[in-house]
């Protein structure tokens, strides 16, 4: 048992005493572990990482009792990346979870974390390795630091018996006085939404756009159609995407719905978030939902299953 003394001439010793002493309690006193045992699951898994380290150094991680967060750009946000999120119900990946935060009332752990760590940390799990992964642990401990421990189950090609990879990620404990400024953003309204199913096609056109306009136009339509427009000096270049499936906007997320009985809205966007975000993707889903908030924002959504699902915004820029 660890005992703090008070000191006996020095008030600020005796602050940075009990200061400490409470962070030593509330990292002994949470707990997170996980476990996946489905490899198209941890697949998955894997590639959502992989896709927040293309955008991100850094990645802000938050633990509740049956879901799981990771943001990236969640407040200054780089001039070139967009604010993403993923929100995954750990019932579908994680047939084991406990999650107990520092105190009861608490309801999250959050943990900041390198992007590229965590995802160099799954890599084993990806489709292109050549040994048969059994399960993946998630375990958050205090060694030097705290980090999070990633231990993979494999068998190699030339071995029947299993062996353990581990990496320790190592985090920042965020402590409950500054969770206002990690909390996870909110879906923002928008008055079309609508499904393209050829994001492979998506991404390729606007990373060609990139090098002609500094903005790009989405422009939809009740009709279902989509139309993106770079506008240069020389020329205007418009894409037309037609018959696409219109969805009723979210109304669960933030408030009311903004559905509009306008038959076309358009929104002008950073060229360069948006190829970042279409280029970071590595996960295998070919439709994606574009929401349109008529010169406030483009909300883009991926179902990567029914309680998975990666969400992206880009800011409307002034054309």
């Amino acid at each position: 048992m660890t005992i703090c003394e008070k000191p006996r001439n020095s008030s600020v010793t005796e602050c940075a005493a009990i200061k400490f002493c409470q962070s030593n309690w509330s990292l002994n006193a949470m707990k997170f572990r996980a476990k996946m045992l489905d490899v198209l699951y941890m697949r998955e898994f894997q590639a959502i990482a992989a896709t927040l380290a293309k955008l991100a150094k850094d990645c802000v991680m938050i633990v509740a009792q049956e879901r799981m967060h990771f943001i990236v750009n969640e407040e200054h946000c780089s001039t070139s990346s967009p604010l993403v999120w993923v929100s995954i119900a750990s019932k579908d990946y994680f047939p084991e979870y406990q999650m107990t935060p520092a105190r009861p009332e608490q309801e999250f752990i959050v943990l900041v974390m390198s992007a590229m760590h965590l995802s160099r940390s799954l890599a084993v799990l990806r489709s292109g390795s050549s040994s048969s992964v059994h399960s993946c642990k998630l375990n958050l401990k205090q060694i030097q630091f705290p980090c999070i421990s990633v231990i993979a189950s494999v068998v190699s090609p030339n071995s029947s018996e299993p062996r353990e990879v581990v990496h320790d990620v190592p985090v920042t404990v965020i402590p409950a006085s500054d969770w206002p400024s990690f909390m996870l953003p909110k879906v923002p309204n928008t008055q079309i939404v609508l499904g393209v199913p050829s994001l492979r096609l998506l991404r390729s056109l606007i990373d060609k756009l990139k090098n002609i306009s500094p903005s790009l136009i989405f422009h939809g339509s009740t009709a279902g159609e989509l139309n993106l427009v770079a506008e240069s000096e020389m020329a205007t270049i418009t894409t037309r995407f037609s018959r696409l499936l219109l969805h009723k906007p979210d109304q669960g997320q933030s408030g009311a719905g903004a559905e509009t009985s306008e038959p076309e809205i358009s929104c002008s966007v950073d060229t360069r978030k948006a190829s970042a975000f279409f280029n970071a993707l590595q996960l295998p889903n070919e439709e994606i939902m574009i929401g349109i908030d008529s010169e406030r924002c483009i909300c883009l959504q991926l179902d990567i299953r029914s309680n998975v699902v990666l969400h992206s915004i880009l800011p409307a820029v002034c054309v």
